[in-house]
């Protein structure tokens, strides 16, 4: 069985996932955080290989996970709820290393990585997985400077692309990783219409020299950050 976590606040999208044959688990409500961010998945859920860095509120998701058979590494510290004590596990792991504000990263993080010879990537945007979608193993996408410079230094093939055009209630605009989530390793979701995008050429034509299809789970929608996806 497949099964996608995610924010449960937006049925339709959890429908539109759903009849691609998965299951979804939802993500906690952590009211540490902003009200916007308080169901985000890449703010409470970091995955590194076959293991799962979970926040140490996120009670019900927990058992959940476990209850499935995942492996569960808590947080060694309590989440605080101003940033950037906010984004302990919103990390980037991509092609064997992880890309984060290091001085935030939760230390069972820093810990595992360190034993398993993983390198840290230290970047100013707190924010990292929300702000980078990951098309391949090899290629992203992301409007951060900081993190297009530390990708295209480590060999990633990046797409630059404009800040904002991206819904999230409380804030002046989202994040493209927040946008969408990679359904299989050749199908790229996103959570809304990309044609709304003004970069939607650019990143469609990206996408196809990488193999990747694009689908939209809502047409004819603005594109909005619900914190992305995970398949696990």
């Amino acid at each position: 069985m497949s099964y996608v976590v995610m924010s449960d606040e937006y049925p339709k999208l959890c429908s539109a996932i759903e009849s691609y044959g998965y299951n979804i688990i939802s993500s906690d409500k952590i009211l540490k955080f902003n009200t916007p961010e308080q169901r985000h998945i890449d703010m409470q859920l970091l995955m590194i290989e076959n293991n799962i860095f979970l926040l140490r509120e996120c009670i019900s998701l927990r058992k959940n996970l476990e209850n499935k058979g995942y492996n569960i590494i808590p947080c060694e510290n309590n989440i605080k709820g101003k940033y950037p004590d906010c984004v302990a596990l919103n990390c980037l792991y991509l092609d064997g290393k992880l890309y984060g504000r290091e001085d935030v990263i939760d230390i069972s993080v820093k810990n595992y990585c360190k034993k398993n010879s993983i390198e840290i990537v230290n970047v100013k945007q707190g924010y990292t997985r929300c702000s980078t979608a990951v098309i391949c193993k090899s290629s992203a996408i992301t409007a951060d400077n900081t993190i297009y410079n530390a990708l295209t230094k480590s060999g990633v093939d990046v797409l630059k692309i404009e800040s904002g055009n991206i819904r999230l209630d409380g804030y002046d605009y989202g994040f493209i990783g927040g946008a969408c989530t990679m359904l299989d390793k050749d199908t790229l979701a996103f959570f809304g219409d990309i044609k709304t995008h003004p970069n939607f050429r650019e990143i469609e034509k990206f996408c196809i020299i990488h193999n990747v299809k694009i689908i939209n789970l809502i047409e004819n929608a603005p594109l909005i950050d619900i914190g992305g996806a995970l398949r696990i």
